[in-house]
């Protein structure tokens, strides 16, 4: 039998699996074969939790913040009374769409003081050499992520702007751990990346992920996915994996 799970969700994280690998979406999200799960990235949560705090203090003020002004941005923190909701996990900005809730959780919004759009945006953290950008590694991810959002919140009635921001922090290396007080500090830089994202892809990707999740056959392992190039190795294409009716 297939598991009891409540089949008619679809999240913003699915959507990119199904994008990814079609075979891992319905391996994982149809048959409820889960991957092996992967150790917590837990600094990256604590900065991700900083950087909210940040922004909530001049959300509750209304002020502007020394980020937008060296950017140059007329904005401010955006705040609502659903807000809390789309930043839930397990909640997020939801749409209905072919029988299906379409939900992703947002990091912050925006609010364009000279137009009155939002602009999704998008925190990450990082320690690498250079600058970062979203032009390499998983950008294509983080790019699409960011048309999801904009699709969602427009779909909840929300007028939002093309322009996405991705909030960068990269740790520094190399400068001074403790101080005078035995507190160690890991400092970072801060880079703001404005992407101009196109979500028109997003409805025939959803209506496609829904079709897929409906089917009664397993997709074809993908090219190049390391899952199912594992799952081949050790078990051969498709061995053991049979949808129930």
């Amino acid at each position: 039998a297939m598991p009891k799970k409540k089949d008619n969700v679809l999240s913003r994280t699915a959507l990119d699996q199904f994008l990814k690998c079609p075979r891992c979406f319905y391996v994982e999200r149809r048959l409820g074969i889960k991957p092996p799960s992967m150790p917590p990235i837990t600094l990256g949560v604590a900065a991700d939790a900083l950087l909210k705090l940040e922004f909530d203090r001049v959300r509750a003020t209304g002020e502007t913040h020394p980020l937008w002004e060296r950017e140059g941005l007329a904005v401010r923190a955006f705040a609502h009374a659903d807000f809390e909701r789309w930043r839930g996990n397990f909640k997020g900005v939801r749409a209905q769409r072919g029988g299906f809730e379409i939900h992703g959780a947002i990091d912050d919004l925006w609010i364009n003081q000279d137009s009155g759009e939002l602009h999704v945006v998008d925190y990450k953290s990082t320690s690498k050499q250079g600058t970062p950008d979203i032009d390499s590694g998983f950008g294509l991810h983080y790019k699409r992520q960011a048309e999801v959002y904009q699709w969602l919140l427009r779909e909840e009635g929300h007028r939002v702007s093309d322009v996405a921001y991705f909030l960068y922090v990269n740790a520094s290396k190399t400068t001074p751990f403790y101080g005078s007080d035995q507190v160690g500090r890991m400092c970072f830089e801060t880079t703001l990346i404005p992407y101009r994202g196109d979500a028109g892809w997003v409805p025939a990707a959803i209506d496609a992920a829904i079709a897929c999740h409906g089917g009664a056959e397993i997709p074809p392992a993908t090219e190049g996915c390391e899952m199912c190039t594992y799952i081949g190795k050790r078990v051969g294409a498709g061995a053991g994996l049979r949808p129930s009716s």
